[in-house]
């Protein structure tokens, strides 16, 4: 009794505490409108202004009354926010309520209280405490036995209509339906589950319960043909996981649509339901997703994906958008970089990249930060880029290199242009932006291939001004980190002691193959490759006969042009003979010309080849690589 009467006066004297927030909600930019609200313990009915809809039976436990999330979300407009699955963030008004599954501890307006109940979760719904929040939003709360009354405002802020979306329910008043305007589908809204997941573009968005036992998503592909049945049930069975297998394969119908249908089930507890439809040239994916024990848990989920349609209706004011699409561009963040840059729709991430990268068909840009030596510039670091890149190609594949200057978001930054090509044909365009903040330097680089038109061009100014980096967040995250001008001149002598050699390596060579115990090795450089080979019990000459073969007869060979330019004797490392072959591929995809030296110690054949695209053929790249196979030393 003492924790009950407690808990009613902190919540009176928050009544009285929030009063002049409330009333000052005229001075915002939000239409408020009266909202009355009607339900009863024990009862599944909601009425909100005379409308009726069914939920989770609300109950007492401990005196507090409990109800669904989604009444707080749907009456009110109340934003909301979920953190680590677990902690709740609603906001109304000027008004934040944050509470945590599971803890009787919430927080209102940052001041801590103290609940009799804590929020959880029941058979899939978000149970909260209901006396805590409405008070806190400024509503009055009326008892008769176990009917409930509450009168309050609901907010439907002028950002509801903008369709961008911040994670969460987001002024969701009067919104039964969620759909992306853009990609042209809509559904009921799955109002007991929080949107957890949507990727850059949009084409993924999840929405999850807070106890992560279920889910529902929906999967957008643009694609050029048209699918069968059974290639569109193929095209859901490539989202099962490993240990996935299917339980059910049919077609449905669904009004005047049809869907191919595939449930599943998971050896990890979970089922899942599938619907795949192909409009035109685009395929959607509607999806649920349970952990259970047997499929019938799918049945709740039936009403939602049943109302899955392919697409949007603008002027339907229920219809919530949550579309990432604004004029053909979406905002790509990257919080790990404290990046944001504006891209087209038909950019994507590239994901296996270890720092921001974007591209698509045409085009590529990506964003690299290190270290700010001391008494560095971005302009010093621009020239010695600019140095690199002219002795890196030949004159004739590389043209109208240019330096100038621009303003971005975080200041001023030089910029090296230029156009390069593998094969005279196809000519690309890059723009390399560099500028320093503090104690580091940041590049992003931009290329696209030209087509004739000055859409390149357009679209690096329009990427290049939106581009954000939040420098204070980087200074305080990231520390020293040397480039690859760091790891030029650095070089690492690698040993192999079954094949008796050693070799010095520059540190800013890749390895791709690179056990040396092993018989072949494989190291990727900035113009090409290099591999060492290990031949027993093959002599010198049996290996260059079978070269010789393989080049003049092999179809790819062929294709690439091969064609043995010199052959000839000569030194490597320290004084060991080896034969020379040097073999131009001038029709491969990249015109390329590759080195060969072979040479023979106690019945083991030797094999070093670097192989250097025909642009970059230049004699500081060669020499480069040169000097490396000059290192070349038998130790055994």
């Amino acid at each position: 009794m003492k924790n009950k009467l407690l808990a009613l006066l902190i919540t009176a004297c928050m009544i009285f505490a929030l009063m002049p927030a409330v009333a000052g909600a005229s001075d915002m930019p939000v239409e408020v409108k009266s909202v009355e609200i009607k339900l009863a313990i024990g009862s599944p009915t909601l009425t909100v202004n005379g409308t009726t809809s069914t939920i989770q039976k609300p109950y007492k436990q401990n005196g507090t009354t409990m109800v669904p999330l989604s009444v707080i979300t749907k009456a009110f407009g109340a934003g909301l926010k979920l953190e680590n699955n677990k902690i709740i963030t609603l906001s109304y008004n000027k008004t934040t309520v944050v509470l945590t599954i599971g803890s009787k501890s919430v927080k209102v307006n940052g001041s801590p209280i103290t609940l009799t109940a804590e929020p959880k979760i029941v058979n899939n719904v978000t149970m909260v405490p209901l006396r805590v929040i409405v008070s806190a939003f400024g509503a009055t709360l009326a008892l008769n036995g176990n009917a409930i009354t509450i009168k309050g405002f609901k907010v439907a802020t002028t950002a509801a209509s903008t369709g961008n979306n911040t994670g969460g329910i987001n002024s969701d008043a009067g919104k039964t339906q969620v759909g992306d305007s853009y990609y042209n589908w809509s559904m009921k809204y799955p109002s007991d589950l929080v949107m957890t997941y949507q990727n850059d573009n949009g084409t993924i968005t999840e929405w999850s319960s807070v106890a992560e036992d279920s889910k529902i998503a929906i999967f957008i592909e643009d694609v050029d043909q048209a699918y069968s049945h059974e290639e569109l049930r193929d095209y859901a069975a490539d989202y099962f996981a490993s240990d996935e297998f299917a339980v059910e394969k049919k077609t449905v119908t669904i009004g005047n649509l049809s869907f191919e249908k595939i449930i599943s089930k998971s050896r990890s507890g979970w089922y899942y339901e599938y619907r795949v439809i192909q409009v035109d040239n685009r395929i959607y994916m509607a999806a649920s997703g349970v952990k259970s024990e047997n499929k019938d848990k799918l049945n709740g989920f039936q009403d939602i994906l049943n109302s899955f349609k392919p697409s949007f209706a603008k002027s339907d004011i229920s219809l919530k958008d949550i579309t990432k699409v604004q004029n053909g561009n979406l905002t790509v963040t990257d919080k790990d970089y404290g990046l944001s840059v504006k891209l087209p729709v038909d950019w994507v991430r590239v994901k296996d990249a270890s720092f921001p990268m974007f591209a698509n068909k045409n085009g590529l840009m990506s964003v690299q930060i290190s270290s700010l030596k001391e008494n560095d510039t971005a302009a010093d670091w621009m020239h010695r880029m600019r140095q690199k890149l002219e002795n890196s190609f030949l004159p004739d594949y590389l043209r109208n290199v240019s330096e100038s200057s621009m303003t971005l978001a975080d200041g001023q930054a030089q910029v090296l242009g230029f156009e390069y090509s593998y094969d005279k044909k196809v000519w690309y365009k890059e723009y390399d932006v560099f500028f320093a903040v503090a104690k580091h330097k940041y590049e992003l680089d931009y290329l696209y291939v030209q087509d004739g038109t000055a859409k390149g061009e357009s679209l690096f100014t329009s990427i290049a001004s939106s581009i954000d980096i939040d420098t204070n967040f980087v200074e305080s995250n990231f520390s020293d980190l040397d480039d690859a001008e760091h790891l030029a001149d650095l070089t690492v002598t690698k040993t192999s002691k079954k094949y008796g050699y050693s070799i010095g390596l520059p540190e800013s060579w890749h390895g791709v193959d690179k056990d040396f115990e092993e018989d072949s090795v494989f190291y990727t450089i900035p113009f090409g490759s290099v591999g060492i080979d290990t031949f027993e019990e093959t002599s010198t000459s049996d290996y260059i006969n079978m070269l010789r073969n393989f080049i003049n007869s092999d179809d790819n060979m062929k294709k690439a042009g091969a064609v043995i330019k010199e052959t000839t004797t000569t030194t490597v490392g320290s004084g060991i003979s080896a034969t020379k072959i040097v073999v131009d591929f001038p029709t491969d995809t990249v015109p390329s010309t590759t080195i060969f030296y072979i040479f023979e110690k106690n019945g083991t054949t030797y094999l070093i080849n670097y192989t250097v695209n025909q642009s970059n053929n230049t004699d500081s790249n060669r020499a480069a690589v040169e000097k490396v196979i000059g290192s070349f030393t038998f130790t055994s």
